[in-house]
């Protein structure tokens, strides 16, 4: 206890002594009042392209991780230490880790306990950029790599990449869905198995050459440091990199066996130098997999020993272990469970050390022997097409992943499915030796002569075929012996007539027009999360799909909903003449053209009328916020009534009076869709002259922007409205049923 709470106070008083220092000076007030400001940055982190929502346009982005060393704000320079996010456009593809920078933007409070102190809106391109000499050449070592790969397939190309360098910039979209739903994503982040993998080489190369222990040792330290330079000091890099260190230290004194204790040291460590990577995912995630090894993976290796062969035993108790204590923190970051995990990485496995490896050593060499290093490189690259191949394969099987609830109640559940699937396999290894036929003796002195495992005759075999399909079946079992609690609300067995789907920070609304069709409008901001919530809800037809305006967050998602769906029309907005490259190229695709609609314009599809009330046909110079189309959708329902729904994309209050007038003193709606995800420049001109029953606000947790604002929420209430946002809700499902509106949410 003594020793628990001495660690505790260290870490709490590295807490406030960091906190003091990223908040001291001026910078602590300039963040606070949101201003703009000119910087002196440091990047530390290399640029990555973001899908950033539509108050920017739509347009690429990409941000940064950096640390403010020096600011101007309001005439007065001073010194700061404050890490920030800074978001910019393209012209910041290009920055690195490691270099000085400066330019200007607008801070911008992040919630409390984040890795940044605020988000760094830039609005200049980066300037004066200079890097440290080991830190231009890491970098142009990188990008060498990357070059040398151009000749190899697309796949290869993608995922190596991540693979050795922890790169996932180069994947293409349908690549990184299949990972994903694969659960093989965290072999594209380099973490404690590249760093073993290094370790054991450099090892093995030692011994080869008889060096000493001591010598040994030196190199395998000297190896990892510069592996993390190549790489970049990721969370789980750092927290692999200096267990390996003191696992290093242990090899020297001769304590080989406290891997728990080497863990414990190593995240200590980690936490002092930096506490906040204990909200980190990555760093979590990390830790837990080289937690469940520790404590898990002896263990049901020899549970998996009693019905299959040593080698695959191995193989399968690792990700086995690693996903019983994953799975709850991997279902806060996406909701749902990767059924064939555990065979998808036992069939990639055993291709993943001989990729970091060839890879490492490519690398190392372009430098040095350009030609060689380069067939290292497409040596590893054409064995990355295997993992691909894994991914692909598996990620088409049915129910590849399976829907499953967030927050505390999809924790639980998922460890419950864990718990479940270590049972089975204990009892499945107790069966085994039950089945085992007494050994006969050998002669008189009584020696014992084993025979096969799972014992012999018919039984045995049974066991032994049992086994090699034990693990994805108890999994199974496990998941669908939860289903019924955890699912997310919408399939399409559920009674349902119109759905306001969580999309995060973006709106994607289904109007239900038969039993397989709807009215879709807007499709949120990223293409997964909009397809599957339609998969859920049963929809294989899209009779009317709306884009109210082009920005990001409501056109995203478009791939999502148009695949595999049959889509007759496609009605659209914008204040730009020309649709955004990417619509153009996804409704080519499908062989759709959209129309530009205005108000006036009205239609009829299956049990809805619609009519469109906004831009006015003479609607001129519109931000395009403001150009966003206002559909009403007038549904029929069995009782006889109608439910009469307004959808109003991101209009602005600015025009509000124009949009009331149009719809006249008499207009009512039971539910109403509330503009730009609940901001201020929303206004509540619709909520008090409308008055609805209930109001849809789609918005993203924790979002950056404030969203919903107070006055919102404020005339909401006033009003006696009922209130349901997808971001305290999930997927919210209105039933029309008896004159009454009732509410299922998936929380």
């Amino acid at each position: 206890m003594l020793v628990l709470c001495s660690c505790t106070g260290l870490l709490a008083l590295m807490v406030g002594i960091q906190q003091s220092q990223r908040l001291a000076g001026p910078i602590e007030e300039a963040i606070a009042a949101e201003e703009s400001i000119t910087a002196r940055l440091v990047a530390t982190g290399d640029a990555s392209k973001v899908q950033a929502p539509g108050q920017f346009g739509g347009g690429p982005r990409f941000n940064v991780k950096a640390t403010i060393v020096e600011a101007t704000s309001a005439g007065t320079r001073f010194e700061a230490n404050t890490p920030v996010l800074v978001l910019g456009g393209p012209e910041w593809s290009g920055v690195r880790f490691g270099e000085r920078l400066r330019t200007s933007g607008t801070l911008v409070r992040t919630d409390s306990g984040q890795a940044v102190e605020a988000l760094f809106i830039a609005s200049t391109v980066p300037a004066e950029r200079t890097a440290a000499p080991l830190d231009a050449w890491v970098s142009g070592l990188r990008a060498d790599f990357v070059q040398a790969l151009s000749p190899l397939p697309p796949d290869a190309r993608g995922l190596l990449p991540g693979m050795v360098l922890g790169d996932k910039e180069h994947q293409a979209d349908d690549l990184k869905e299949a990972m994903r739903r694969t659960g093989l994503t965290h072999l594209l982040t380099v973490s404690g198995a590249n760093v073993s993998y290094v370790l054991g080489f450099v090892y093995l190369l030692g011994s080869a050459l008889r060096l000493p222990r001591w010598a040994k040792a030196v190199v395998g330290v000297a190896s990892l440091a510069g592996f993390v330079l190549l790489v970049r000091p990721e969370p789980s890099v750092l927290r692999a990199a200096v267990m390996g260190c003191i696992g290093v230290a242990a090899v020297l004194s001769g304590r080989r066996r406290a891997s728990l204790s080497f863990l414990s040291l190593a995240v200590l460590v980690l936490l002092v130098m930096d506490p906040w990577l204990a909200a980190n995912y990555s760093f979590v995630l990390s830790v837990l997999a080289t937690l469940s090894l520790v404590l898990l993976g002896a263990a049901c290796s020899r549970w998996l020993q009693q019905f299959l062969p040593v080698p695959l035993a191995h193989a399968v108790a690792m990700p086995m272990a690693a996903q019983v204590f994953c799975a709850p923190v991997i279902v806060q970051l996406q909701p749902e469970l990767a059924l064939y995990s555990i065979p998808a990485n036992v069939a990639a496995g055993p291709v993943v050390p001989f990729i970091t490896i060839a890879g490492m050593v490519g690398t190392a060499l372009l430098p040095l022997l350009p030609g060689i290093g380069e067939l290292m490189l497409h040596a590893a690259g054409w064995m990355t097409l295997w993992v691909a191949g894994v991914a692909r394969w598996f990620s088409e099987l049915p129910l590849a992943a399976l829907p499953w609830a967030g927050g505390p109640l999809g924790a639980a559940g998922a460890a419950a499915a864990g718990l479940a699937l270590l049972w089975g396999v204990r009892r499945m290894s107790g069966l085994s030796r039950s089945g085992r036929s007494p050994a006969p003796e050998d002669g008189p002195t009584g020696i014992a002569r084993r025979r096969g495992r799972g014992g012999s005759g018919a039984r045995g075999l049974i066991l032994r075929l049992a086994g090699w399909t034990a693990v994805p079946a108890l999994l199974a079992g496990a998941a669908a012996g939860l289903l019924a609690s955890l699912l997310v609300p919408g399939g399409s067995e559920q009674p349902w007539d119109v759905a306001a789907c969580d999309v995060g920070q973006g709106d994607g609304v289904v109007v239900r027009t038969g039993d397989r069709s709807a009215i879709v409008v807007d499709a949120g901001p990223e293409t997964d999360m909009m397809g599957r919530c339609l998969d859920g809800l049963g929809v294989e037809r899209i009779d009317v799909l709306v884009l109210t305006h082009m920005h990001l967050d409501h056109y995203g998602g478009l791939d999502g909903v148009l695949a595999g769906r049959q889509t007759e029309r496609v009605l659209y907005s914008s204040a730009k003449e020309a649709l955004p490259e990417a619509v153009h190229t996804s409704l080519q695709a499908h062989g759709l053209a959209a129309e530009r609609a205005a108000g006036g314009l009205t239609g009829s599809s299956g049990a809805a009328d619609w009519a469109v009330h906004w831009p006015a046909e003479d609607s001129g110079g519109l931000s395009e916020n403001d150009a966003s189309l206002v559909v009403e959708i007038k549904l029929r329902v069995d009782t006889g009534g109608e439910v009469r729904i307004l959808l109003t994309g991101d209009l602005e209050q600015e025009q509000l009076p124009r949009l009331m007038r149009r719809l006249g003193p008499d207009f009512t709606v039971d539910v109403l869709k509330i503009s730009h995800h609940g901001a201020r420049n929303g206004g509540t001109t619709l909520i008090t002259g409308l008055r609805p029953a209930a109001a849809l606000i789609s918005v993203g947790a924790e979002n950056d922007y404030g969203h919903p604002a107070a006055e919102i929420l404020s005339a909401l209430q006033a009003a006696g409205v009922q209130v349901l946002r997808t971001d305290q809700l999930g997927t919210v499902l209105l039933d029309a049923d008896h004159g009454e509106l009732s509410v299922l949410t998936s929380r």
